[in-house]
């Protein structure tokens, strides 16, 4: 079978076409004609020039695929609000599913993101029923992605395309400490931070989540979600087993909320006025003073996705990263 993958180069983007190719699927990468795509070197696999909002290279490279995998979004939370993030969230993913339609490519696994749905506690963590929370925090990068996946729901229930949608909380992995969140994360921690903030996570090991999306291709319902988590970590747990993997002493305060968002204010504010981005932001301040915890069990169930120890998953994150920066 021939498959499209959408944002290879993206870090889960990258663990899911090495399982697909493993896993004996002929492989078709749509990327930018600029992009390196480090993250694919040694791969088999067909490339592809094309970029998510033009229609008509979206179109040609689905041309004799019979399914897509949708990874291509960007999470960026600066600025906060920009047309740009709604234009790949949203535009390029109704670009993809009107291309589908005209190419005659039925099946649609789009990667969206477990913050479509409200986050919980760790005693009664957020699954696929809880209503979306996200949009308090005024992030455009939550918000689009929460409104493609209305968008691919409603292409299914319409029946233009068989939509399944896979929903991973936050990845890490061999190929996410790349730039991007997760890279920010260790960079940050291997220069020993003093203080960790008060919220808390779900992880997810990209291996394990590229496994299930590709498990959501036959086994996923059409229109239906699956939250694709790990393990629901307090980031005080989370920044100790990083710094353990990478050697460094860990965060020993807690920073408190107030002083947290006051500095993500004046980060916010220094990046409004030097148009520079800012370590970190007033919404930067506010996710991570939140806990966003998720319950996985119907993925787990329907998908057979797999849940490696959070230590493990930790380690082989932090070897690539050590081995990046050598």
């Amino acid at each position: 079978m021939t498959v499209l993958v959408t944002g290879a180069e993206e870090p889960l983007g990258g663990s899911l076409a090495r399982q697909l190719v493993e896993s004996g699927f002929t492989v078709r990468a749509m990327l930018d004609p600029k992009s390196e795509a480090s993250e694919l070197e040694g791969l088999p696999f067909e490339r592809v020039a094309g970029e998510i909002l033009d229609p008509e290279s979206t179109l040609a490279a689905l041309q004799g695929t019979q399914a897509v995998f949708h990874c291509e979004h960007t999470r960026a939370f600066w600025p906060p609000r920009d047309d740009r993030i709604d234009a790949v969230n949203l535009g390029g993913t109704r670009n993809l599913l009107v291309a589908m339609s005209r190419a005659g490519t039925e099946t649609l696994v789009h990667v969206g993101s477990a913050f479509s749905f409200g986050f919980g506690t760790l005693d009664e963590p957020g699954n696929e029923e809880s209503p979306y929370r996200a949009d308090r925090f005024h992030l455009a990068c939550f918000d689009s992605m929460r409104r493609a996946q209305e968008l691919v729901q409603m292409f299914t229930d319409e029946g233009k395309v068989r939509g399944i949608i896979v929903n991973p909380t936050f990845a890490l992995g061999p190929y996410c400490t790349l730039p991007g969140a997760a890279g920010s994360l260790f960079s940050y921690i291997n220069r020993a931070p003093r203080r960790y903030p008060s919220g808390g996570i779900n992880v997810v090991g990209a291996v394990d989540a590229a496994g299930a999306v590709i498990k959501a291709l036959g086994r996923g319902r059409p229109g239906r979600c699956y939250i694709l988590g790990g393990h629901n970590v307090s980031y005080r747990e989370l920044f100790e087993k990083i710094a353990a993997a990478l050697g460094v002493p860990p965060a020993t305060k807690e920073w408190h909320d107030r002083t947290l968002l006051a500095r993500g204010f004046l980060g916010s504010l220094y990046g409004k006025l030097t148009g520079r981005k800012p370590p970190l932001t007033r919404e930067i301040a506010q996710v991570m003073s939140t806990g966003m915890y998720y319950d996985p069990a119907r993925a787990i169930s329907e998908l057979d996705l797999s849940v490696t120890p959070l230590d493990t998953i930790i380690e082989d994150a932090c070897g690539r990263f050590t081995d990046n920066r050598r």
